[in-house]
């Protein structure tokens, strides 16, 4: 059994000549990998995958939540990303949550309880993906992840150590409700622990109503039904009309290129894809492989940049209620801009982040998906829908909880995000298919084990394995194992050095897949969590 412990690095990768898929679960991607042995492509892994991860990685994203998936069809050379992030409630103002006179929100509602919850998007963006680009039918993509939650499945080492040092989730989030307590905690108040089963009865029957009647049941039936019940009943703005007009949304990628492959990334509401292209824009013309792999002339270099990139992702926001123009962001003139910019001045505004899973997958035709998604915080708001086994997100958290400003609130908007999901490609074929979980650190994830591959050479299990940092706010943060020669020679330029455990969570979850010219297909899977790659 791989061990999630900080002070160790474990391999859980995989190779292969045919499909594969890499998620933060053991469980998600033999879920996924058993659709592509039955014939499926990665778009119907995908879905499985997904709806096994709402189950077995529960705290992480789930059918609560919302998110991204990055597509590349193979046969006819497409690229799209369905957008099925949470949006605001109907009844959800830019005043929706309560201010104290330094316009800070009182008693975490943003974060806690039914105000933080927006309207879940995952199902009704699995949904699409399988109608557009699947050959499957729901109920056959949704048969593992029923077994998992009926007949349950086991807790890994991480989900243990969630549950048992997140002092929140026993007093706050898993006693918020006889149904959350019930599902998530034994009968003694105490949680479950590494290698025991747990099931999620009420999940996974709700995925099979919704797998047997239709999407409907999900957005004008029976979720939405209860989920206004238990709103009106706990004071919360979310009613069954927010489910009935909630539509996923497929959107054309941000596009670049970088040394001698072509990508496509996330596209806003999300900010990540952004904040990548320019960080890859920038590192273009840097001789990082020469510089060295984590030195401090690689790291200085790295973190001039994104310095800038941190501040400039303030500029995203939901793009059907903002005027928003990517090719603007992404545009020469702007980038050159920011390069003005990168000198010897330290610090920027900002902060840290929460809870995400990432999956990526891969077929044997070359289809490729890179999917990010969330419930934003461990458990999303704690709030538990009755009868449904469905934690609510907290995403109306990643709002500006000022009012008219970019990313207020707004009855339908969805929040700003760092997701990040990207596809790289060389010769129009998959190369690298890669994504992360953890906040704005995200960003500075994905583009450090995409360097690691692109431009030191490393297999994608090196690559993620390999310590990181990440510089947003006053401190440049990093793991415990890059050298103290080398936080030493950063602290003597002018920064402000933090160092974390040697193995952290917080510097993300990133799952990926590369694909060699001679079709040879290896996944990674991130130690800082307890993801596994598997083969098809």
């Amino acid at each position: 059994m791989q061990i999630y412990d900080h002070t160790k690095i474990t391999t859980r990768d995989d190779r292969g000549n045919g499909g594969m898929v890499s998620s933060g679960s053991k469980h998600a991607s033999e879920a996924g990998a058993s659709i592509l042995r039955e014939g499926g492509n990665a778009i119907d892994a995908a879905v499985a995958t997904s709806l096994a991860l709402s189950v077995s990685a529960t705290p992480f994203s789930g059918i609560g939540g919302g998110g991204f998936m990055m597509i590349h069809m193979a046969e006819q050379n497409k690229n799209v990303m369905i957008d099925y992030r949470e949006n605001a409630p109907q009844l959800a103002t830019g005043n929706l949550f309560d201010l104290d006179s330094k316009n800070n929100v009182l008693d975490e509602q943003n974060h806690l309880g039914e105000k933080a919850a927006a309207i879940p998007g995952t199902f009704a963006g699995m949904s699409m993906a399988l109608e557009q680009f699947g050959t499957m039918k729901l109920s056959q993509v949704a048969k593992r992840a029923i077994e998992l939650g009926k007949n349950g499945f086991e807790i890994t080492p991480f989900l243990d150590w969630v549950m048992s040092t997140d002092s929140d989730l026993a007093s706050t989030k898993f006693k918020r409700s006889e149904e959350a307590a019930s599902i998530w905690l034994k009968g003694d108040g105490s949680t479950y622990k590494t290698g025991e089963t747990k099931k999620n009865i009420a999940m996974a029957e709700t995925i099979e109503r919704v797998s047997q009647n239709g999407i409907q049941e999900f957005y004008e039936g029976f979720v939405a039904e209860n989920t206004e019940k238990y709103m009106i009943a706990n004071g919360g703005p979310m009613r069954a009309k927010d489910f009935s007009l909630y539509k996923p949304i497929m959107r054309t990628p941000i596009t670049g290129s970088f040394n001698q492959y072509s990508y496509i990334t996330a596209a806003p509401p999300s900010s990540g894809g952004i904040a990548l292209y320019q960080l890859l824009t920038l590192f273009q013309d840097m001789d990082l492989a020469g510089s060295g792999h984590n030195t401090v002339e690689t790291i200085d270099k790295m973190s001039r940049v994104l310095k800038h990139v941190y501040v400039a992702r303030d500029l995203i926001a939901d793009p059907d209620y903002e005027t928003i123009d990517s090719k603007k962001y992404t545009s020469d003139q702007f980038i050159n801009s920011m390069q003005e910019q990168v000198d010897s001045s330290m610090g920027s505004s900002g902060g840290d982040g929460s809870q995400t899973s990432h999956f990526s997958v891969v077929d044997k035709h070359g289809n490729s998906v890179s999917c990010t998604e969330s419930l934003e915080a461990f458990f999303g708001s704690g709030g538990v829908v009755p009868y449904t086994g469905i934690f609510l997100n907290n995403t109306m958290g990643d709002f500006d909880p000022i009012p008219n400003r970019l990313n207020s609130i707004k009855p339908g908007k969805r929040p700003r995000s760092a997701m990040a999901p990207t596809i790289f490609m060389k010769d129009n074929k998959p190369a690298l298919v890669i994504g992360s979980a953890a906040g704005p650190r995200i960003i500075t994830a994905v583009m450090q084990v995409a360097l690691n591959v692109l431009v030191h050479n490393m297999d994608v299990q090196s690559a993620i394995s390999a310590p990181r940092f990440h510089y947003h706010g006053d401190d440049l943060v990093m793991e415990g194992r890059i050298s103290d020669h080398v936080s030493a020679g950063l602290a003597k330029i002018g920064y402000s050095i933090t160092k974390e455990d040697d193995v952290t969570f917080l510097f993300g979850g990133v799952h990926a897949i590369t694909i060699s010219d001679s079709g040879e297909v290896h996944g990674g899977a991130d130690p800082r969590r307890d993801g596994v790659a598997v083969s098809e």
